[in-house]
């Protein structure tokens, strides 16, 4: 077994804006604001869509997708 440090994710609704320094007695060692499940959400839709053959024009729509998430 490995000595490295191993990390779980949280994730709280409704925190505001005061991070907690422990959760259940633990250490919060890094946080991040939700964006990024939001952005994973619109990928997933996006992955759905285009195996489904909902696009017209499927390199467009990927080209749209990443400026939407400011990946280009």
């Amino acid at each position: 077994m490995s000595t490295e440090n191993q990390y779980d994710t949280l994730v709280v609704e409704g925190m505001g804006e005061t991070i907690p320094q422990a959760v259940g007695g633990l250490r919060v060692a890094a946080w991040h604001r939700g964006h990024a499940l939001d952005a994973k959400c619109e990928l997933e839709d996006f992955i759905r869509k285009l195996s489904y053959g909902d696009f017209e024009d499927p390199e467009q729509a990927a080209v749209d997708l990443m400026e939407r998430m400011n990946w280009a």
